[in-house]
């Protein structure tokens, strides 16, 4: 008899994912430094901390879920969202500027729904949660060049580690619905983000290069949506 796999997303992909989300998080707000962020790192740290361990609760739930254990399943989704939740309300609630708390609580949201799409309960949901989280730490990264003193290469580095994220877990759910999660899948995943983030590097150093040179009067934020086009076009060119 011919043994199914279950679609969910791979785990590899999904870790890369939501590295690269944190990544994301950091580089957009200069690790915690930017003005008006009151007790920067460690705040955005604890938010961060709070958020995974509500991602690694849906997670668990489901893997119950997927045991039939309904009840539990449940609890630890309840579990899960209000932790995803109170990431997101932490930040914004806390102190420091709107502004920058804006950004801050963006990026974090960005994370938790990133998170619950590699989680997921429903795996139909799974590539749409991504993308959906992906697009929300791209905003965030614009809303950074917008609103704080963020600097021009830390939010460059933010915008690729978002394509990055997207670009691993749109893999981790394909993967996982062609092979399965127990397929040895890592090293194609691993292999294929590196060469994603080496393609985002060098776009973001000729970027930051031609910023530099002062050749060209496009502002922060045009550029950082132009780094978003060519290294999303460069990713969908290479996945074919």
């Amino acid at each position: 008899m011919t043994r199914t796999h279950v679609a969910q997303p791979t785990r590899a992909g999904s870790v890369l994912a939501l590295l690269a989300a944190v990544g994301v998080v950091a580089a957009a707000t200069d690790f915690g430094s930017v003005a008006g962020l009151t007790d920067g790192a460690e705040s955005l740290g604890l938010a961060l901390g709070v958020e995974l361990v509500g991602v690694a609760l849906l997670v668990a739930a489901a893997a119950v879920r997927r045991r039939g254990y309904r009840v539990v399943a449940g609890l630890l989704l309840v579990a899960g969202v209000a932790g995803v939740v109170g990431g997101v309300v932490a930040v914004a609630a806390g102190a420091g500027t709107l502004p920058a708390r804006v950004v801050v609580a963006t990026s974090v949201a960005g994370v938790g729904v990133l998170g619950a799409g590699v989680a997921p309960l429903r795996s139909n949901r799974a590539r749409g949660l991504v993308t959906a989280g992906a697009a929300v730490l791209t905003v965030a990264v614009v809303l950074g060049g917008v609103l704080t003193d963020a600097g021009a290469f830390s939010l460059l580095v933010a915008m690729v580690a978002a394509v990055v994220a997207w670009d691993a877990g749109e893999r981790a759910v394909s993967l996982g619905e062609q092979v399965g999660v127990r397929a040895r899948t890592w090293p194609v995943e691993v292999t294929r983000t590196a060469a994603t983030a080496l393609f985002g590097a060098l776009v973001v150093g000729a970027t930051f290069a031609v910023r530099e040179m002062n050749v060209t009067n496009v502002p922060l934020v045009g550029l950082l949506l132009l780094l978003c086009g060519v290294v999303t076009v460069l990713v969908a060119l290479s996945n074919y």
